[in-house]
């Protein structure tokens, strides 16, 4: 049996306090997103079961999960708020001022590196937007997060997003002088295979590099992978502790190799580069707070990109 919602209640409350608590199977997380206590949270889920005569959530001691009745109204519930926030956008455009919490997510070392010291500046440009920044290399779904912008290194792979392209993302063997010293000659792609390997998890392929001969010439090269990490940033220490031979992006070893701290390796043979793109939901109007911030992203790689600056 259903109870109706009377106007005491907002039932707009009510569905995103579904929402934020679906999408973090915590109420104490989801509580905290709303700046609402967790007890204030588990009322009004309460409530909305109640409007709906169906329970969303079933809870233990341990874990929280989405009932079959919550996992078919989610995306209702999602809809409704997607719609109000691109109206709400329609509106915002009408006089430009952008304003409001702008969700972003960015990959970790190339957020920590090339976006993060630019954050105070954009802040103060535009004193009415408040940025929500998540750094991560986890392949986020914007739609269901609902991410305004995100940052993403790689071929794009999800084509109902739009993309902006900020620059290309060069990458190149490197390893440090000291490594190289002590280690066998590596003159030839085929002699990575009797070096240590230091291997970026996300990359496609576990146990092997594809390198480009300068005739052109595509090829798989084996690697013996004595590290394995999925942030960047740690393979990068590592290849300046002199631990291996690490395949890593120019924003990360820019300043290295120019003072002599990591070489290249195999320089005559290239890695193929990948794009450096701003990635946001295909909607028919687009949030001034979210042009603002990929407008000021574009700042930061032309005419040349913030890494390669002086």
């Amino acid at each position: 049996m259903t109870t109706p919602i009377n106007n005491n209640d907002d039932k707009l409350a009510l569905i995103k306090a579904f929402v934020e608590s679906a999408l973090c199977l915590s109420f104490n997380e989801a509580a905290k997103t709303l700046a609402l206590t967790p007890s204030s949270l588990s009322r009004r889920i309460k409530r909305l079961e109640e409007s709906l005569g169906s329970q969303l959530f079933v809870r233990t001691t341990r874990r929280m999960a989405l009932t079959e009745a919550g996992e078919i109204y989610l995306p209702y519930a999602q809809r409704v708020l997607a719609d109000l926030d691109e109206g709400d956008n329609a509106l915002a455009s009408l006089n430009g001022h952008p304003s409001g919490v702008l969700r972003v997510n960015v990959p970790s070392a190339f957020g920590r590196i090339c976006i993060a010291p630019a954050i105070p500046e954009f802040l103060r440009r535009f004193p009415n937007i408040q940025l929500d920044i998540h750094y991560t290399d986890s392949m986020v779904d914007l739609i269901s997060q609902r991410v305004d912008v995100a940052v993403r290194i790689g071929k794009p792979l999800d084509s109902t997003l739009r993309q902006r392209q900020l620059a290309i993302n060069e990458r190149f063997l490197v390893a440090s002088p000291e490594y190289l010293n002590q280690s066998a000659p590596l003159n030839d792609p085929q002699d990575l295979m009797h070096h240590s390997c230091l291997h970026f998890s996300h990359l496609e392929g576990m146990n092997y590099w594809q390198l480009q001969s300068p005739a052109q010439e595509a090829i798989k090269v084996p690697i013996n992978a004595r590290l394995m990490a999925n942030d960047a940033q740690s393979l990068y220490e590592a290849a300046m502790a002199g631990s291996g031979v690490a395949l890593l992006a120019d924003f990360l070893v820019h300043d290295a190799l120019k003072s002599g701290r990591l070489v290249k390796v195999l320089p005559h043979w290239k890695i193929a580069d990948t794009q450096i793109c701003a990635v946001y939901p295909d909607t028919a109007h687009l949030a001034p707070k979210t042009r603002a911030f990929i407008d000021y992203l574009v700042t930061l790689f032309e005419p040349v990109p913030v890494w390669q600056r002086e």
